[in-house]
């Protein structure tokens, strides 16, 4: 690129916003090109702080961008849409789980999940992985231009009246569970979602217990694995951590390394282990400070604080660790609370750059979604601005200003 960027006629390029609105329906003609004050490609901050795509996909970036900006955004910094890998669309957060679906039709919970979909591409979400619903409602969702890039499991295979037996995902013994499998095949589910042990949020079995033991998680994983499906594994206990590492599963959900006394640590074999993988530890982070939490179950704050500090070593020993922020569970933790997992990801020592990229292209790769997460020739055009100098203030991640999906302006 050569020459000066042009300069928006008001402050934060809002006469070159305006323009981009008013082209709103002529976004295929291209390259468009946008400028802004910095730019993170899902790795690193790059120099000069521009984008170029064309038909949806980047077609360059920083100096290998040669044509002039058709939008500038100079007080502001672009980087991928969030990619967040744990969501449940179907919920709202008003109420327990089991009231946000009991009693509601799959089309109610179909019409939510839509809004609530929404509400997350709005919010910066461009990707995300729904790991719940009820009766594969959310599979009718996907391919929506006008909505993130989903990723489903349907229901959550789980033992009768285990954690989340609400969203019909029950399963008795063997037989059952890989008849589940194979109907989440057929159905063209994108993963197999199982509750390895019980939940916080649901009182029938503790979170720190075991539903599945090891020699079950591998019958999973091996049948999964063979009709070409991940394995997404909910575990909150450490017995469960184990043997989802054992099991060979592909993310681990939670890993909030629990135990029946919620100040025990987890040995450091285990954690050892876990990073030794290479499995990507999708924790749970992030939750809007504005919003007041619903009462938390007894001894719970020990408990985040225990796992906090475990995956502070998990990222000091090299682990994987991505972002699902399990939302619609409660009122702060809605579908638009990625950007607020940055609080805890530099919490456990991650730098501006390693917490970026945890939000975006680490995510994508735990995902399998290789043109998801960053800016980077030939990948998607999901992109989104925020407000502020992310190099000079992480927490600025937090104020999305601008979307696009697939190159499209989104708000």
């Amino acid at each position: 690129m050569t020459g000066p960027l042009p300069t928006p006629d008001t402050p934060g390029g809002r006469a070159s916003v305006d323009t981009m609105n008013q082209e709103r329906d002529d976004w295929r003609i291209g390259p468009n090109v946008v400028a802004a004050r910095r730019l993170f490609d899902g790795h690193d901050f790059v120099e000069p702080p521009v984008v170029a795509f064309v038909d949806g996909r980047v077609d360059a970036i920083g100096a290998d961008v040669t044509d002039e900006p058709t939008v500038v955004l100079d007080d502001m910094t672009l980087m991928p849409g969030f990619v967040d890998c744990h969501q449940h669309l179907v919920f709202d957060g008003e109420g327990t789980l089991e009231e946000q679906v009991v009693g509601r039709t799959d089309d109610e919970l179909r019409d939510r999940a839509r809004a609530q979909a929404r509400r997350a591409l709005e919010g910066g979400v461009t990707t995300l992985r729904d790991l719940g619903d009820r009766d594969f409602v959310t599979l009718a969702l996907r391919n929506d231009p006008d909505l993130p890039t989903i990723l489903c499991s349907g229901p959550p295979i789980t033992r009768p009246n285990g954690h989340c037996w609400y969203l019909n995902g029950e399963c008795a013994d063997a037989e059952e569970t890989m008849a589940a499998i194979a109907e989440r095949k057929e159905r063209g589910c994108d993963v197999v979602k199982i509750m390895a042990t019980g939940g916080h949020l649901t009182p029938t079995t503790p979170a720190w217990v075991s539903q599945f033991d090891a020699d079950e998680l591998r019958a999973v994983v091996a049948e999964s694995h063979r009709l070409g499906l991940p394995v997404a594994a909910h575990c909150h206990g450490v017995e469960g951590i184990s043997d989802a590492i054992d099991a060979g599963v592909d993310t681990i959900e939670h890993c909030s390394f629990a135990s029946e006394d919620p100040e025990t640590a987890p040995e450091a074999e285990l954690i050892d282990r876990l990073v030794a993988s290479g499995i990507p530890a999708s924790a749970t982070f992030g939750r809007c400070p504005d919003t007041p939490m619903p009462p938390l179950p007894e001894q719970f704050e020990k408990r985040i604080a225990n796992a906090i500090a475990s995956m502070t070593r998990v990222r000091e020993l090299g682990g994987r660790i991505v972002v699902g922020t399990d939302a619609g569970i409660n009122p702060a933790k809605l579908h638009d609370v990625a950007p607020h997992a940055i609080e805890p990801l530099l919490m456990i020592g991650m730098s501006t750059v390693e917490a970026l990229a945890a939000l975006t292209s680490a995510s994508a790769d735990a995902l399998g979604l290789p043109n998801k997460g960053r800016l980077t020739p030939g990948a998607d055009a999901d992109m989104i601005a925020v407000r502020g100098d992310l190099g000079d203030d992480p927490d600025a991640v937090r104020n999305v200003a601008h979307v696009w999906r697939a190159g499209r302006p989104i708000r």
